[in-house]
């Protein structure tokens, strides 16, 4: 918990010095670094943390928006939490951010209901021009952190709204990001956290060409890895000698290679896909 804690104590220190607005852009930037890492738990705090951020802000607004969005992060937590006493906080947090918009509910002219009109029958076009301009300056600037942020917000987006198809495909462009500068920089680690994504989009996609697309993603990436692992390493090899320090002839080496290696753990892993 002292992890978690240190991890988002700068932008909870923010709250009350830079305003709401700053502080969720931290949250989001949080987020996609927790979930690039696999860290489960920094995730549920992180969402419980935007919970709170849309349930403060939807007590200084007109309408109910901004508690229906608290309820539906707080709710999302909750499913990934395994932690008792968290558990029980983000139960509390739903009930009273429910009761909150019920009794402010009779003040607003106009209830907002959320539009689920198109929810039976999801628009892949609406989706895909959410990234089109997002996916085009990926293409030439990379190394903006704003890409995070903002895949982040559709990520955010997609759990308010109950569309998994779009969570699933900015789950899916966050580990794009992450692709573009592990294969541009050579940095592993890149490679690793987009790899960490797209098996999370995978565990969230229901739909057929979905999986297949981020499948190929994973082997991709993958093969990447290995290939730059086997551009770093050549042909090196790892030779054995006896226990003799003057014996001039070594014994026959076991042909072993950081890039056989890592070749070897990514098969396993796809394998368990």
């Amino acid at each position: 918990m002292l992890r978690i804690c240190e991890k988002l104590r700068q932008a909870d220190a923010k709250t009350k010095k830079l305003g709401l607005k700053r502080t969720e852009t931290d949250y989001l930037c949080a987020l996609s670094d927790a979930m690039a890492n696999m860290d489960r738990s920094v995730e549920v705090e992180v969402l419980k943390s935007l919970g709170d951020v849309n349930l403060e802000r939807g007590k200084h607004c007109k309408g109910t928006v901004d508690f229906d969005r608290a309820v539906m992060l707080y709710r999302t937590a909750l499913l990934q939490c395994e932690d008792a006493q968290i558990r029980e906080s983000l139960t509390y947090r739903m009930f009273y951010a429910d009761e909150v918009r019920l009794c402010k509910e009779p003040t607003t002219s106009i209830r907002n209901i959320p539009d689920t009109g198109n929810k039976d029958i999801p628009s892949f076009a609406k989706i895909a021009s959410k990234f089109q301009h997002l996916d085009k300056t990926l293409a030439v600037d990379y190394k903006k952190d704003s890409f995070l942020i903002e895949y982040a917000k559709l990520i955010v987006e997609g759990i308010v709204n109950e569309d998994s198809i779009l969570e699933v495909e900015a789950i899916k462009s966050l580990g794009d990001v992450y692709l573009k500068r592990g294969t541009e920089t050579r940095d592993t680690p890149c490679l690793t956290k987009a790899t960490a994504l797209y098996n999370t989009a995978l565990a969230r996609c229901d739909w057929v060409q979905g999986k297949l697309v981020l499948v190929h993603r994973v082997l991709y990436t993958a093969q990447i890895r290995g290939s730059q692992k086997k551009s770093m390493t050549g042909n090196k090899k790892v030779v054995t000698y006896t226990g003799q320090q003057q014996q001039s002839h070594p014994t026959k080496p076991f042909p072993v290679t950081l890039s056989n290696i890592g070749v070897f753990a990514d098969s396993t892993c796809h394998h368990s896909l």
